[in-house]
């Protein structure tokens, strides 16, 4: 009979797979100036165009929430986003993630692992400034 422990290695495994042996990423030792492209107005688009249904991260702050948040002290908002991207640092509030583990609907065989799937949830405020990043990255290609 499997432990719980094993399954959820089992999930580990088939979720978050090892990166590929000799993959190699290559750093620029200088960063570069695509935060110069980022203005108040892509950070207000990049929060007000994620949905209200996302479901908040470990932090507990939805985008209703930061919404709410916005409305009073937006230039916070616009200048955490512009540091983070600035520096090219995230708070490392920002890069915890919980796991939740759901059955896939209608699999045959729930004991394989591949019969679950694995949701991320990440805090909020760090997707609006993730949004900004690629759509100023995807802008510049």
């Amino acid at each position: 009979m499997e432990t719980w422990e094993d399954n959820a290695g089992l999930i580990q495994e088939e979720a978050f797979p090892k990166p590929l042996e000799g993959v190699r990423w290559n750093v620029p030792e200088k960063g570069g100036e695509i935060w110069k492209r980022i203005t108040d107005e892509s950070i207000r688009e990049a929060l007000f165009d994620q949905s209200v249904l996302k479901a908040p991260g470990p932090d507990k702050w939805g985008f209703i929430v930061i919404r709410m948040f916005c409305e009073r002290h937006s230039l916070r908002i616009i200048a955490w986003t512009i540091v983070a991207v600035t520096l090219g640092i995230r708070p490392l509030v920002w890069k915890v993630a919980r796991a939740v583990v759901i059955p896939k609907p209608n699999k045959p065989d729930y004991p394989v692992a591949k019969a679950y799937r694995v949701i991320m949830l990440l805090n909020c405020l760090g997707k609006v400034v993730e949004m900004v990043t690629a759509n100023a990255i995807a802008e510049e290609c």
